[in-house]
């Protein structure tokens, strides 16, 4: 590992696995985002495709859609999971330098607005929105569903790699409005109309998939080789067969002032 591989970057050393088993997004959710922004023939704009899993959903609604990824290798999974919709425009760029030529009537991102430099992302989502465009984002934020399993899957990660100890919270009515993401978007004097939605699942995955989902995840891909050899075989010794999961993806929806 070496000071010039960035964390941001590293979900290409990994792209085809990320696609297989990184988790779809709800149609419910879809529905959300395209009624909240009442497109009517504006194009919409994606910050950080990755490789297509949102992309496909809303391209499959017959929008006007400009991919964004920063990732070649992410980038020719997205080429390949879009086939039929090959009028989506796919660009390789990041969100930050990205210069397009048309204003548009959706700004959504996928697992990926973290990643936007906090010191240009609002003044950016701003910029590249026609007065009362919507942006969306949303996560998605998982945890071993069994109390029992998931104890020793944190006794796990504190013994081999205790500063990336996951949290233990999933997203609730209650807490998302004082959740970071709304407070930084409360902080925005461009955007109004905030909304916030929660969209709870399951999903149960062999062990060996589960392992796979973690070494997708930018903290897992960052350490050392034999630090992620070791605390990946110390968690396949945990957990057993398969892990259920419950998941909840958090939507944030604003718009554009005009």
């Amino acid at each position: 590992m070496t000071a010039e591989r960035v964390q941001a970057r590293v979900f290409g050393e990994v792209a085809d696995e990320y696609d297989r088993i990184r988790p779809a997004y709800s149609d419910a959710l879809v529905d959300d985002v395209l009624a909240y922004a009442r497109l009517d023939g504006a194009p919409a704009v994606e910050a950080g495709a990755g490789t297509g899993k949102a992309t496909a959903m809303f391209a499959a609604r017959g929008i006007d859609l400009t991919a964004v990824e920063p990732d070649p290798a992410m980038a020719g999974v997205l080429d390949r999971r879009l086939g039929e919709h090959s009028d989506v425009k796919v660009v390789i760029s990041s969100f930050e330098d990205f210069r397009p030529e048309r204003a548009f009537g959706l700004l959504y991102s996928a697992q990926a607005w973290h990643w936007v430099d906090p010191d240009v992302r609002w003044r950016k989502a701003a910029e590249v929105l026609a007065p009362g465009g919507a942006v969306a984002l949303f996560w998605h934020v998982d945890m071993i569903k069994d109390a029992a399993v998931l104890d020793a899957a944190l006794a796990v990660y504190r013994a081999h790699t205790p500063h990336i100890v996951p949290d233990t919270e999933l997203p609730t009515e209650a807490s998302i409005e004082t959740s970071g993401w709304w407070l930084e978007l409360e902080r925005q004097p461009a955007f109004q109309d905030l909304s916030a939605r929660l969209y709870p699942s399951e999903r149960t995955l062999s062990t060996t998939d589960y392992l796979a989902l973690l070494t997708t995840r930018s903290v897992v891909r960052m350490l050392g080789d034999d630090v992620r050899a070791g605390f990946l075989g110390a968690l396949r010794d945990a957990l057993g067969d398969q892990v259920t999961l419950s998941m909840t993806t958090a939507l944030y929806l604003a718009r554009r002032t005009p």
